[in-house]
């Protein structure tokens, strides 16, 4: 049997919130960014209290990250993002 690749994967955000989760996934689905997101099937079982970690391979790392840069989301269970608060 020969020698396994090894891909190296490294988290570029996490978050607790479902709906953030469904946005990043279809960003990086449309920019082929391969990726998985640790927690995914666990989080909502154990009321949240694991965070959702997006890892993306390392090297489309800095891609994921300029794609995702500019991406609101809201951290929480359900709370929205508020631009007020982000601004002061």
């Amino acid at each position: 049997m020969g020698k396994k690749d090894f891909t190296d994967y490294e988290e570029v955000l996490s978050t607790h919130n479902a709906g953030d989760q469904a946005l990043i996934k279809s960003l990086l689905d449309s920019e082929g960014i391969t990726y998985f997101i640790q927690g995914e099937h666990v989080a909502p079982y154990l009321y949240h209290a694991l965070p959702l970690r997006v890892m993306v391979k390392k090297e489309e790392a800095p891609k994921a990250r300029e794609v995702l840069k500019n991406v609101k989301l809201s951290f929480s269970y359900g709370g929205g993002y508020d631009e007020e608060k982000e601004e002061k």
